[in-house]
């Protein structure tokens, strides 16, 4: 029997990210010590158990095989794909609103909502008074639930019955993820409804092609908004 593993992202990466986070600092994916995490070991040691392991992001495959030397037969790039959502998208008079979504069990989206809400959107709301955001996401905890403040534009919803139908509803899909790992579907979903996105570089990693973006990369709050 052959032993395929499907990795679709690597979770020490996503948390060592974090962990550099709380910290105030990024981390230097060429040493192999600032990589450390108890997911590390296990992760690489399952990629040598296995046949050949699937590898989402080419970042990634960097990663594994110029920081801690994984042999290229081991590892398979497999890159995520999206299709078109509609052969007629909807015009950009006929949208309003921006829009975030992601599963909120996922830590890195529910960093991104806190984020956007404490230091990016009193930005935006400041040069657009009448800005309105919806947040969708499956099981959104207390603390996300909390945010919700229509006062101030922004809308905590939960879960979105059709998130490709949602995101085509907005101008502008809002992603501040300062970590995580693989390819972000939320920004492919963007890309096939002809939604303009805003995210991070760690964001837009494995997806960017060159300087290429439909929208933009940006690195802080002041930039993102």
């Amino acid at each position: 029997a052959l032993r395929v593993l499907n990795t679709e992202d690597m979770h020490f990466l996503r948390d060592a990210r974090h962990k550099a986070l709380k910290k105030g600092k990024s981390i230097d994916m060429s040493n192999q010590s600032e990589m450390h995490t108890p997911n590390t070991s296990r992760e690489i040691s399952a990629i040598y158990r296995s046949d050949v392991s699937l590898i989402i992001s080419s970042v990634e495959m960097q990663l594994l095989t110029n920081t801690f030397q994984v042999p290229k037969h081991l590892l398979h790039y497999l890159p995520l794909f999206v299709e078109r959502a509609t052969d007629e998208l909807s015009a950009f008079e006929e949208r309003s609103d921006f829009v975030f979504i992601g599963n909120f069990l996922h830590e890195p989206n529910a960093d991104a909502v806190k984020y956007l809400k404490d230091e990016i959107w009193p930005l935006i709301r400041k040069g657009i008074p009448k800005a309105q955001i919806n947040i969708f996401g499956a099981y959104p905890t207390q603390k996300i639930t909390q945010l919700n403040a229509p006062q101030d534009g922004f809308h905590i919803h939960g879960r979105a019955d059709n998130a490709m139908k949602e995101t085509m509803k907005a101008r502008v899909s809002l992603a501040p993820i300062r970590f995580g790992a693989g390819i972000k579907g939320k920004l492919l979903e963007a890309m096939a409804c002809g939604t303009p996105s805003v995210t991070t570089p760690i964001g837009a990693e494995g997806i960017q092609l060159g300087s290429e973006w439909n929208g933009a990369v940006v690195d802080s709050a002041e930039s993102f908004a």
